[in-house]
């Protein structure tokens, strides 16, 4: 049986970006769908983990809006 956060599913968006989309169980048992798109690559030689961390970190600090809070609760009904 497949793990459910290693399912194989993707897309590439309307730039040619590559997303990986994941199932994963939640931690408070909930499924959850996530969209994973590559952020940047590093293939200059010196670009190690610590380079990596810290583009995250900066992705982070960009993206990151506390105030909008979204926590979306998914709900299907059959129409």
């Amino acid at each position: 049986m497949r793990k459910p956060d290693r399912a194989p599913f993707g897309y590439r968006d309307a730039t040619g970006a590559r997303h990986q989309v994941l199932v994963r169980h939640g931690t408070e048992g909930a499924w959850q769908v996530l969209d994973v798109v590559v952020v940047e690559t590093l293939t200059g030689v010196g670009d190690g983990r610590d380079a990596a961390e810290a583009i995250a970190r900066d992705y982070v600090a960009e993206h990151h809006h506390p105030s909008t809070g979204s926590r979306r609760r998914a709900s299907r009904s059959a129409a």
